[in-house]
C-alpha cells in the first residue's frame, strides 16, 4: 500500500518540478500561452533579428505570424571603468585587485526626465565608480553577483538621474586581475 503512494508522490513532485522548470524558462506568461489561456499582447520588447532587420511591415515570419511590434531604446555606452576591489589573501590578508567594466546603459526616451540621462551621464559614472570601489571579488563571483550587480548599477543610474527612465544595464566586459 505505502509503494504505490510512494511512487505517486514521486510523479507529482517529478511533474510539478517540470512545469516550475518551464515556468522559469519562459515566464508565466508564456506558459500561460502555451496552455492556452493567456491573452494576447498587442505590444512586446522584442530583439530586431536579421529577418526582420529591413523594417518590412506587414510581412509575416518563417511561422506565417506577423512580426511583433518593435520598441527600439537607445543605449548609452560608459567609457571603460577600472577601480580597486578589495580581495582576501592565500594568509587571509586583504589585497587589492584591479577590476574592468565595461557596460551600456538601455534607457526609454519616452519616459519623463530621459533627456537629463544624457546630460548626468558623468554624474551616474561617478556614482558606478563610487559603488564599485566598495565590492569585495567574492560579491562578483557567479551568476547571482553578475545580477546583483547589475540591479544595483540600474537602481543607482534611476536615482542620479531621478528618473525611471534607465531599463537595463548591459555588461559587455568585466575583468577581475
Amino acid at each position: 500500500m505505502k509503494k504505490p503512494l510512494a511512487i505517486l508522490a514521486v510523479v507529482l513532485l517529478c511533474l510539478l518540478a517540470g512545469v516550475g522548470g518551464v515556468t522559469l524558462a519562459i515566464g508565466p506568461s508564456g506558459l500561460l500561452k502555451m496552455v492556452g489561456l493567456g491573452g494576447d499582447e498587442t505590444v512586446e520588447d522584442t530583439v530586431e533579428t536579421a529577418d526582420n532587420a529591413h523594417g518590412e511591415e506587414g510581412s509575416e515570419d518563417a511561422h506565417g505570424e506577423k512580426p511583433k511590434t518593435e520598441i527600439k531604446m537607445p543605449v548609452m555606452p560608459f567609457p571603460e571603468i577600472i577601480v580597486n576591489v578589495t580581495d582576501t589573501g592565500p594568509q587571509g590578508g586583504q589585497t587589492s585587485r584591479f577590476l574592468k567594466l565595461n557596460m551600456l546603459m538601455v534607457y526609454d526616451e519616452t519616459a519623463e526626465g530621459a533627456d537629463r540621462l544624457i546630460a548626468r551621464e558623468i554624474y551616474l559614472r561617478d556614482s558606478f565608480q563610487d559603488f564599485l570601489r566598495q565590492l569585495h571579488v567574492s560579491d562578483l563571483t557567479g551568476s547571482y553577483g553578475l545580477a546583483m550587480l547589475k540591479t544595483e548599477l540600474l537602481r543607482r543610474a534611476r536615482a542620479v538621474g531621478h528618473t525611471d527612465a534607465p531599463h537595463e544595464i548591459l555588461i559587455a566586459d568585466m575583468v577581475v586581475q
